[in-house]
C-alpha cells in the first residue's frame, strides 16, 4: 500500500484555499468602501483561482484514489487494477479523461465539476467510488464558482444570463461580480468565504 494518504490530498487544498482566502480578507481589510464594500477586480479573479485550486484537488483525487490509498480513518482504498506506480495511476487517468471528454462532448477536461470527476472514477471503477458520488454530487457551490468565472473571463449574453441565475439563487439581484464575493451569506459569511468553506468540507468529505 502506497505510502501517501487522502487525507495529505485535502490538506494541500485547505493550504492553497486558504491562502487564497487570506488574500482575500487582506482585500477586503484595505477597502475603504463600507456597506457592500465594493471590491476590486482582483479579488473576483481569486475566485477563478479558487476554482483552479478546486481542479488540481480534483485530479489529485482521482490519481491517489486510483494508486490505492488511506482516508483519514484509516481504511484502505484497493489500486485500480494495473495500478502499481503513479506512472500507471496518470497514465490510465489521462486515457479515462479522454473518454470523459469524448462522453461530455467537450474540448478540455472538467475537473471543477464534480459529475466529471463521478464520471473518470465510475469509468476507471475507483475503490471508493461511492464515497466520491456521496461527498462530491450534491453541492452546489463549485457550479456557482464555474457561473461566476464563466462571466468573469467570458462575458456575453450566455454567460451573464448564468450570473444572473447564479444572484437569483443566492437571494440577490444587479450585484456586479466586483462587488458579490462581498455579499453577506447565511451564517454570516461573505459569499467567497462561503464557497471556500463548503469546499473544504467537501474535501474533507472525500477522504476521510
Amino acid at each position: 500500500m502506497p505510502t501517501s494518504r487522502l487525507d495529505v490530498v485535502a490538506s494541500t487544498f485547505q493550504s492553497t484555499s486558504e491562502a487564497l482566502h487570506d488574500k482575500f480578507q487582506a482585500m477586503r481589510s484595505d477597502s475603504a468602501c463600507t456597506g457592500c464594500q465594493s471590491a476590486g477586480f482582483g479579488e473576483a479573479i481569486l475566485a477563478a483561482w479558487l476554482q483552479t485550486k478546486w481542479s488540481d484537488f480534483a485530479r489529485e483525487l482521482v490519481v491517489a484514489s486510483a494508486l490505492g490509498t488511506r482516508r483519514t480513518r484509516g481504511n484502505s482504498v484497493n489500486a485500480v487494477t494495473g495500478v502499481k506506480t503513479r506512472d500507471d495511476a496518470e497514465r490510465i487517468v489521462k486515457a479515462t479523461t479522454k473518454c470523459a471528454i469524448k462522453n461530455r462532448g467537450v474540448s478540455v477536461p472538467v475537473w471543477h465539476s464534480p459529475s466529471f470527476v463521478i464520471e473518470v472514477g465510475t469509468l476507471m471503477k475507483l475503490g471508493n467510488l461511492r464515497k466520491l458520488e456521496f461527498a462530491l454530487g450534491p453541492s452546489l457551490v463549485p457550479g456557482q464558482i464555474t457561473d461566476f468565472r464563466n462571466y468573469l473571463v467570458h462575458p456575453g449574453t450566455r454567460t451573464r444570463y448564468k450570473y444572473e441565475e447564479l444572484q437569483a439563487k443566492l437571494g440577490m439581484i444587479n450585484i456586479e461580480p466586483e462587488d458579490l464575493l462581498h455579499q453577506q451569506q447565511k451564517p454570516g459569511l461573505p459569499v467567497f468565504t462561503a464557497w471556500v468553506r463548503e469546499l473544504q468540507r467537501i474535501a474533507f468529505d472525500s477522504t476521510r
